[in-house]
């Protein structure tokens, strides 16, 4: 018999001998073939929603950095310090990107996926303390306003006091309404100051400085809410005096109640 009809023999042989063997070793090859698809399907996945993600949190900040440009009441140092620190986030995400973006193995790349949300609280942090600075720009023209109108209103009663008027109930409101209106805009200052260093790596450990802000920022509107009180007060005494009422409109709204009660970094969106 050829050598070749031999060998035909022999592979037959082992075929009706061994197919299990043969069997078990396609079968892992498959397998093997099959698992490594899966995985590489997973980095995959995973990559695609990381970069939407950070793509996500970049256009916010770049958002944010606008808003910041509009705040007409933070200084240059102030404006600087927040425009840094989102510019340092941007830069860094944009690393995470392209790092991410170049991960082959899973656990890694889980480990870099994770660190979108443990390290840069974008809508936990930043959103809120523009969000808040915002509303402390809105207070601090309220409390322009209301001293203007103070001024004015001061003169009303010194006129009615010339021609020997009683203004004592007057003159003890405008006292008040000068009280309120020097705390709320003492604390509005305040609250700023608390808020321009807060960074989103200090969260959530910052997250009681963010809460404390808005609580200052809720005090700071009562205060404005008394003064516009007493300055309607002083109003009716004016008018019940037979004073000069024009120009003393007190038609100014503290700020909307739903900025400043809101719950402070606590999306869960991040």
């Amino acid at each position: 018999m050829k050598l070749k009809n031999i060998l035909f023999v022999f592979s037959i042989m082992a075929f009706l001998l061994f197919p299990s063997s043969i069997s078990a070793k396609a079968v892992q090859a498959q397998t093997s073939s099959s698992n490594s698809n899966a995985a590489n399907a997973k980095i995959t996945n995973l990559i695609s929603r990381a970069d939407r993600e950070i793509d996500r949190r970049v256009a916010a900040m770049n958002i944010i950095l606008k808003k910041i440009n509009g705040l007409k009441d933070l200084t240059a140092d102030q404006k600087t310090s927040l425009t840094t620190q989102i510019q340092a986030n941007i830069a860094n995400l944009n690393t995470l990107k392209t790092k991410i973006d170049a991960d082959t193995d899973i656990t890694t790349l889980t480990t870099d996926v994770q660190s979108i949300v443990g390290n840069y609280k974008i809508f936990a942090l930043f959103n809120p303390k523009i969000r808040l600075l915002s509303v402390a720009e809105v207070m601090n023209n309220i409390v322009d306003k209301f001293t203007a109108l103070s001024t004015k209103l001061a003169t009303r009663i010194a006129d009615l006091k010339s021609q020997g008027k009683d203004v004592t109930a007057m003159q003890a409101s405008l006292t008040d309404l000068n009280s309120k209106i020097a705390s709320a805009k003492t604390t509005v200052q305040a609250a700023i100051d608390e808020l321009i260093p807060l960074d989103p790596k200090g969260y959530p450990g910052n997250k009681i400085q963010l809460q404390d802000a808005r609580a200052k920022l809720q005090t700071a509107k009562q205060a404005l809410m008394d003064a516009k009180k007493d300055a309607e007060t002083i109003i009716q005494g004016l008018k019940a005096a037979g004073g000069n009422t024009s120009n003393t409109n007190t038609n100014v709204s503290p700020t909307n109640s739903n900025s400043t009660s809101s719950q402070s970094g606590t999306n869960t969106n991040q």
